[in-house]
């Protein structure tokens, strides 16, 4: 949700609500919170192993990732193109094949 700023939503609902009634927030929400915080504990990881970009500009951060794979992202890349390529004569599964071992010549 590119341009979506939860804090400032669920800012807003609670300066609309009634006091008594601050308490609770709605299931979307709370839901758009929690994959705040993951996609920011994501970044922070990624930032530590040198996977993404930090950049700071008029007060907003943002985080880029870098487009290169962990290893245990490879290697579950390499399983399921092994699984793939034992069904070479399936067109279908050749071209899944082909497509994740482009995917990783990509991301090297």
């Amino acid at each position: 949700m590119d341009g979506f700023d939860i804090v400032s939503s669920i800012r807003n609902h609670l300066r609309t609500m009634a006091p008594h009634q601050r308490e609770r927030l709605t299931a979307q929400q709370l839901e758009l919170a929690a994959n705040e915080i993951e996609r920011l504990r994501l970044a922070i990881r990624r930032l530590a192993e040198q996977d993404a970009t930090l950049s700071v500009c008029n007060g907003n951060v943002t985080v880029e990732m870098d487009a290169t794979l962990t290893g245990e992202e490879r290697q579950a890349i390499q399983t399921a193109m092994n699984a793939y390529g034992e069904n070479n004569d399936d067109r279908e599964c050749e071209m899944i094949e082909a497509t994740l071992w482009g995917l990783l010549e990509r991301t090297k």
